[in-house]
């Protein structure tokens, strides 16, 4: 199949994905989406597939949500629009923010092992894919950072936060907009591996041919009990109680009032902000 937003290639029982906006550092747009969750559906229906790498082309692995088209319908959407859309047909906007919630799920609960292959900024929605992966090795230029709730909102749709670094530091990172480095994601037991920048694609493979040697029966019924421990301990009940909290925040009348100064920022304009001081 011909994909337009990402690049998806075999070698032999490992397949890798690759986002492929690297004009936009991989900000991820509905068609990325769509994209991305069919070339997962189709490695883990190859039978011959036993271990699914996901990486970033360019400079980095993802900047989050393209918010220059969140959402495809209209095409001309534009980040200054987002309020009227907001306060527009709220049906739409649930239903499109479920569906992103189903997307990153999905990543999650793929019966195949997965694998981050993160490098360069990683970044809200880029955090968030990452962490739905069963194991994330990173280069040492890595940086892991949340800055939504500094531009008005709640984060992102999945709070993944606190299951990666616990509950304290998950605070401190939404409510100041800093990052952590590759290093310290390792110290949080958030990522497996941290490697020179130019071992990454070595490193990476190596771990999914080890894994690969696993029997698969073996692999996909262990990830389902481990999956299933972190939902007894409400792991998924926490995403769909927090994308809850999510609409109430924008779609509520105290969100359009207290935060519609901060609610057209893009990315950008937040970190230039952040960094000179912006309070």
């Amino acid at each position: 199949m011909n994909y337009r937003t990402i690049l998806y290639e075999s070698q032999g029982a490992i397949a890798f994905i690759t986002l492929n906006r690297p004009e936009v550092r991989n900000a991820q747009n509905e068609e990325l989406k769509d994209e991305l969750d069919l070339a997962l559906k189709n490695a883990e229906a190859d039978e011959g597939i036993r271990v699914i790498v996901l990486r970033g082309a360019g400079s980095c692995f993802s900047s989050g949500h393209d918010m220059k088209q969140f959402p495809r319908d209209p095409d001309s959407f534009q980040a200054s629009d987002r309020r009227k859309w907001f306060e527009g047909d709220t049906a739409k906007v649930r239903k499109f923010v479920y569906k992103i919630l189903r997307y990153f799920l999905n990543l999650h609960y793929l019966t195949k092992p997965t694998i981050a292959q993160v490098h360069g900024y990683c970044i809200a929605g880029g955090w968030v894919l990452a962490s739905m992966c069963d194991i994330i090795i990173a280069s040492e230029d890595a940086e892991f950072i949340d800055p939504v709730l500094r531009m008005g909102s709640t984060g992102v749709e999945a709070i993944v936060e606190p299951w990666d670094v616990g509950y304290r530091k998950a605070k401190e990172l939404m409510w100041t907009g800093e990052g952590i480095t590759a290093k310290e994601a390792w110290e949080f037991g958030m990522v497996n591996k941290v490697v020179a920048r130019d071992e990454l694609e070595k490193e990476t493979m190596l771990m999914a041919q080890k894994i690969a040697t696993t029997p698969p029966g073996t692999l996909q019924a262990t990830k389902r009990s481990i999956n299933r421990a972190l939902d007894l301990m409400g792991w998924r009940q926490s995403h769909e109680q927090h994308v809850d909290v999510w609409l109430s925040n924008h779609l509520g009348d105290e969100h359009k009032t207290l935060h519609k100064d901060r609610q057209d920022l893009d990315l950008k304009d937040f970190i230039h902000k952040r960094d000179a001081g912006y309070e």
